[in-house]
């Protein structure tokens, strides 16, 4: 009985070794499905490329102009020299203005106020919905008034082809703009920049006269001495910073490389899109054919159970 027990728990036990061959049997069933099927994979890869093509071929081609600026530092030199009268300023009720800094510059380009402005000065309504826009009638393709294009809308649509981007370390600011021209595109890089500088350029001198005439009149009512010697020195410094206004055109940002027509476009990247079309076409196709493999599966166990055989 002891020989017989033993025997039996070998048994039992290299019985139950073997699960690598059954391992190695399911790859090979898997490898030889996915030969049988080849004519599948092969088709879903094909129309999935065909399709990657065909939509890289008919997407608009993209060029991306850039200006590369930096904040112009006069207007700041400017502010540091009236700083040092700010205590004995505010003693006679005079507020100095602080510098604009490269933030402020960068919220006044994408504020919907200026590009408003902007837009409207270039009328550029009809080319950012050129698809609506009828050339010859110059009139909107539309059937009502309600769904012609809006301001509002618009800005939207500039705000989705501008990019401002401000390196941190160096300070240096870039400026793109992504069309389907070349040549617009680095046309209203430069142009935003041209217009920025204009207008803070033509707000500052008129807040400078502001202030100078402020000054002037408190220092023709003040007799004290050194509050009159603060006042003539704040004076000349408001009379120095308009005059810097007023000559120099790069206000607010200086233009360190102005933006050309790109000759390279950004978007599509067709070969890429192909390449991605392909790998994907790929996956599909095997997971068409394991897919179809289980629908026969199930049909074939619900088969075996409605109709069970006899032994």
């Amino acid at each position: 009985m002891n020989e017989d027990n033993k025997s039996e728990t070998k048994y039992v036990m290299v019985e139950s070794g073997p699960s690598v061959e059954d391992d190695e049997i399911d790859l090979l069933e898997l490898i030889r499905t996915l030969l049988q099927a080849w004519k599948t994979i092969v088709g879903i890869t094909l129309i999935c490329t065909g399709l990657a093509v065909a939509y890289a071929l008919l997407s608009p081609e993209v060029f991306k102009a850039e200006t590369l600026l930096a904040s112009a530092q006069e207007e700041k030199s400017g502010t540091s020299s009236l700083s040092q009268f700010g205590g004995l300023a505010a003693m006679a009720g005079i507020s100095i203005p602080s510098g604009s800094n490269t933030e402020q510059v960068i919220a006044t380009l994408e504020s919907r106020k200026f590009l408003s402005l902007f837009i409207n000065n270039n009328k550029l309504l009809p080319v950012l919905f050129e698809d609506l826009w009828d050339v010859e009638k110059q009139a909107w393709i539309v059937e009502s008034e309600d769904d012609e294009p809006t301001e509002q809308k618009a800005i939207e649509s500039f705000k989705e082809i501008l990019f401002v981007d401000e390196d941190k370390k160096s300070s240096l600011i870039t400026l793109s703009i992504s069309w389907r021209d070349p040549v617009i595109a680095a046309e209203w890089a430069n142009d935003l920049v041209t217009q920025l500088n204009e207008q803070l350029r033509e707000q500052a001198i008129q807040d400078s006269k502001k202030r100078v005439g402020y000054l002037e009149k408190e220092l023709a009512k003040t007799t004290l001495k050194d509050m009159r010697e603060v006042l003539y020195n704040l004076l000349e410094s408001e009379k120095q910073k308009a005059m810097l206004a007023n000559v120099n055109e790069d206000f607010a940002l200086e233009v360190i490389d102005p933006a050309v027509a790109p000759e390279v476009r950004e978007k599509p990247k067709r070969k890429l899109i192909v390449a991605l079309g392909g790998v994907c076409g790929g996956f599909l196709g095997i997971f068409a054919v394991f897919f179809l493999q289980f629908l026969e599966k199930l049909k074939s166990s619900s088969k075996e159970k409605n109709n069970p055989s006899h032994a």
